[in-house]
């Protein structure tokens, strides 16, 4: 029983993996939705969708931004993460990746 757990904890592992080219485009285009969304909420909450006002509300509409290394995210990513919620939050159109 224990051999077997420890195999299922070791190919577990082994799966991680690096966030790729079109995973993080799908994130990014995540982000702009969620931040348009966002837009509307603090409107409905009577909160103006400052830029602070957003990014305060970051985590809150997104959960934080995926990882895009194992057990991790770099510092590039986390900011390009959060320039699409924020811009998206901001002026309440979804940013879109590669436009």
């Amino acid at each position: 029983m224990a051999a077997g757990a420890m195999v299922l904890l070791v190919s577990s592992c082994s799966a991680i993996t690096m966030m790729s080219e079109e995973q993080k485009v799908v994130e990014l285009r995540r982000a702009g939705e969620l931040g348009a969304e966002a837009h509307v909420t603090l409107l409905a909450e009577l909160a103006f969708p400052t830029p602070e006002a957003c990014l305060n509300n970051l985590k809150r509409f997104t959960g934080g931004a995926p990882w895009d290394e194992p057990y991790s995210s770099t510092a590039d990513w986390l900011s390009l993460y959060g320039d699409y919620f924020v811009d998206s939050c901001v002026s309440g159109k979804a940013r879109v990746p590669g436009k």
